[in-house]
């Protein structure tokens, strides 16, 4: 990209503190001069006040941004350079009676917003929107890039990259929180001397490798896991590791929800796991801290609030820019269909691997072969995002069946269908009309 000026759209710019963050991200990079800052939401409410917020960050910074803001996403994108995807159709809301509904049948979820019944509602009436999105940028912005954010991750990814011609990546900071956890907590090391690799499927990625200073520090990792209390922290991430040979990211809050046998009553009562079904307790106290934060730099000009903002989000989207822009190369984890980077994983499943990125676009990292018993997993995993996508795509209920009868959560649901058929009603007002004939 041979340019200074840029276009960066923001759908879903109602996620104001996580908009402000991005914002701030590409206000501080410099290779990033100037451009529009455009903004979209459907709540003109939210949407309002998001654009007052970004605008008195843009004058913080002196940069050169115009900022503009947009209920319908045909008036942002003409001639964008970037397009972020933080939305979440359905909203909150929607998200809280997904896992009341699955509570009622039995089935238990953490987060429930990438896997289990929960993920797959989600993916059904997110994908529709993405497919019309990117069907417009198509016509409007052909050479745009997709930085993804919204989840499903990987079920996004894999429509955007299958269905569509937009170029596109979808971003998780899962796997390099997790690292850097361990350089911190574990080995005790400062963050940059921790090298690692790692390659699964979003939310449930493993390290194959990990060393400290170029030295191979995985034969330690057991003994400083229990050393430090990580054990007893991450109980469930110390198991698989125990199991599998590989330590998994990015917390017991997502990969719990891999495997059928966490999450069941029993054995919550049995085991004090910090994470047991999603009462969204936690989700909420996150909210109320977002909001406080960002009702400050609403209604106040202090420098301490707009700061929190500029000193780096921890996403790693303006890497990826930076790259394409300068052609600086930089390494991130990266969702990607599978062409033989994984080599016992098939060909067309959506898998999330190191990706090297430069000025010509990105390129996957070779990995090699996956442990059998890790394999199997995200095989089974990446078919079930295949199953629930093409069901999106085109409104097969039998594909969405049989996602969630390969999902590992419904094994602990009596009736899956009936479980599938009351989410789809509960959501027909978010899902195209072909889900209203069945």
């Amino acid at each position: 990209m041979n340019k200074r000026k840029f276009k960066f759209v923001f759908i879903g710019a109602g996620s104001s503190v996580f908009t402000m963050r991005l914002v701030g991200d590409i206000l501080t990079e410099k290779c990033l001069e100037e451009g529009e800052l455009a903004l979209v939401d459907i709540d003109e409410k939210v949407l309002d006040e998001v654009s007052v917020a970004v605008k008195k960050l843009v004058k913080y910074t002196g940069r050169k941004f115009n900022v503009s803001a947009y209920t319908d996403f045909r008036d942002a994108i003409d001639n964008a350079d970037f397009v972020f995807f933080t939305f979440a159709t359905g909203g909150y809301d929607r998200w809280k009676k997904d896992i009341e509904i699955c509570t009622r049948h039995g089935v238990l979820q953490s987060v429930g917003d990438t896997i289990g019944p929960g993920g797959i509602i989600r993916t059904l009436r997110t994908i529709p929107v993405v497919m019309d999105i990117a069907g417009e940028m198509e016509k409007r912005c052909p050479d745009a890039w997709v930085i993804n954010y919204s989840n499903p991750e990987g079920a996004v990814c894999l429509a955007l990259q299958k269905y569509t011609k937009i170029r596109s990546f979808g971003l998780c900071h899962g796997t390099p929180n997790t690292a850097k956890r361990l350089a911190d907590k574990v080995f005790k090391v400062d963050p940059g001397r921790l090298q690692y690799r790692a390659a699964g499927i979003n939310h449930i990625t493993w390290f194959t490798h990990l060393a400290i200073d170029g030295e191979d520090v995985y034969p330690q990792l057991m003994d400083k896991l229990r050393e430090t209390g990580m054990d007893k922290e991450e109980p469930i991430s110390a198991d698989l590791f125990r199991i599998y040979g590989l330590y998994p990211a990015p917390s017991d809050r997502h990969v719990s929800e891999f495997f059928p046998f966490f999450l069941k009553e029993k054995v919550l009562k049995e085991q004090d796991y910090t994470w047991k079904n999603n009462d969204f307790k936690v989700v909420d106290g996150w909210r109320e801290e977002a909001r406080q934060l960002f009702d400050r730099v609403l209604k106040e000009d202090d420098q301490i609030y707009y700061d929190e903002f500029l000193r780096g989000s921890g996403e790693t989207a303006t890497h990826f820019m930076r790259a394409l822009v300068t052609g600086e190369p930089a390494v991130e984890m990266v969702n990607v269909i599978n062409r033989g980077y994984i080599e016992n994983l098939s060909n067309d499943i959506i898998v999330e691997i190191p990706t090297f990125i430069d000025s010509f676009g990105l390129h996957p990292q070779k990995i090699g072969c996956l442990p059998e018993g890790i394999a199997a997993k995200c095989e089974t995993l990446g078919r079930e995002y295949s199953l629930a996508v093409e069901a999106a795509v085109t409104g097969d209920y039998n594909k969405a069946l049989q996602a969630m009868y390969l999902d590992p959560l419904v094994a602990n649901c009596d009736y899956p269908e009936r479980l599938l058929d009351e989410l789809i009603k509960e959501n027909l007002d978010l899902l195209p009309a072909k889900w209203h004939n069945r």
